[in-house]
């Protein structure tokens, strides 16, 4: 998973969409785990599904 960390620190990233299930699992891996800097994120849509799952777009603050 280091491809994902490499995109985000070099700005390549142009829009991250991220899905939250309501569950608790405890573990998992991180995706971004590592990075230098931290990246500003603005919402562009949230879309919200009958099982409570939320997916979320989002842009980079530039």
């Amino acid at each position: 998973m280091k491809l994902p960390l490499a995109l985000a620190e070099l700005g390549l990233i142009d829009e991250y969409e991220f899905v939250v299930h309501p569950r608790l699992a405890g573990h998992g891996p991180t995706l971004f785990a590592g990075m230098s800097k931290h990246v500003d994120l603005k919402l562009v849509s949230r879309l919200e599904f009958a099982s409570g799952a939320v997916a979320m777009r989002y842009e980079p603050r530039r």
